[in-house]
């Protein structure tokens, strides 16, 4: 994550683990791994983590507005408008009507306009370089302006739409709900937070006889995403939906884990599919509509059904 977009809690009074996410892991520290709730020492680490994960998007969002149809269909067609006054043709034909060139194939033809246009060609080819360059600052601007107002919004809310609470009162939800930090699994390799999960209940779908509960972030370090951290992060999701499903007495019913992408992150739809999820529902990208209505980015929505057998009966 680049340092302007690191950002620390503010008003916390605990001092924070380094929550940089640009710097390597310290190849002194002992190379152990473990996994912990979010705790007062981590608050500045979760917040980066959960801000890195949406930098992370939005660049799988670039690499999809990039080779859209659109972008494509836009770069040929002004490079057809720049190429066309500018070609020279082999002539076929001299003053008296008689052919002077002949070409045995196709491909001839094109090779030998191809001779003749080498420069234009080349000044073509930097003309793309340029245009492409252009289109892609115009569109990830899109994606940048989409992002941007959800880091803002994590971001300016101490982390409150992930976590469940603002991250400066953690000392006193410890005290007062010590369950809410829980939902919160951070990963730390070599003293340094690498990935994290938070879950929270869906109040709206929970039901007596169900319970469900929703990703509200996960991801891990760029460097470790195809190390299966991601994963094992989605299988505790599930022991914390177990645990929380045993606290409310609904062992023997249905539970439910269910997570929000974007369309465009095949790797996550990779990963969900391997771990027993399945497509629930495909919406629109409600938060811009040219994203949505111009190059198609949807929301889909995606979950694991299981149930926990009581051992008591």
């Amino acid at each position: 994550m680049s340092k302007d977009t690191e950002v620390q809690v503010p008003k916390m009074k605990v001092k924070q683990i380094d929550a940089s996410l640009d710097k390597p892991l310290d190849a002194d520290a002992p190379p152990t791994i473990y996994q912990t709730k979010l705790t007062p020492e981590l608050a500045s680490a979760a917040l980066n983590l959960s801000v890195d994960f949406l930098k992370q998007q939005q660049s799988l969002c670039n690499y999809y507005l990039i080779k859209s149809p659109i972008v494509i269909i836009v770069d040929l067609l002004f490079l057809i408008i720049y190429l066309g006054p500018r070609l020279n043709y082999p002539p076929l034909k001299n003053s008296n009507d008689s052919m002077v060139l002949t070409f045995n194939s196709v491909s001839g033809y094109l090779y030998h306009i191809y001779m003749m246009n080498k420069f234009t060609f080349l000044s073509a080819a930097l003309f793309t370089v340029m245009l492409t360059s252009f289109v892609f600052t115009l569109v990830s601007r899109l994606s940048d302006t989409f992002f941007k107002t959800k880091i803002d919004q994590i971001v300016k809310g101490d982390g409150e739409i992930i976590f469940g609470f603002k991250l400066p009162e953690i000392i006193k939800i410890n005290k007062d709900t010590p369950n809410l930090p829980e939902n919160t699994n951070i990963v730390v390799y070599r003293n340094t937070p690498i990935a994290l999960v938070s879950v929270s209940e869906n109040q709206v779908l929970s039901t007596p006889d169900s319970l469900t509960m929703t990703i509200s972030a996960i991801g891990c370090r760029r460097v470790y995403v195809k190390s299966g951290i991601l994963e094992d992060l989605l299988d505790w999701t599930m022991i914390r939906t177990k645990a929380i499903g045993s606290g409310k007495n609904k062992l023997d019913k249905s539970m439910k884990v269910l997570i929000e992408i974007y369309s465009f992150d095949d790797a996550m739809k990779k990963i969900l599919t391997k771990k027993g999820y399945s497509c629930i529902s495909v919406g629109k990208a409600q938060e811009n509509r040219l994203l949505s209505g111009l190059f198609g980015v949807k929301k889909e929505l995606w979950g694991v059904q299981f149930h926990v057998k009581n051992p008591a009966l």
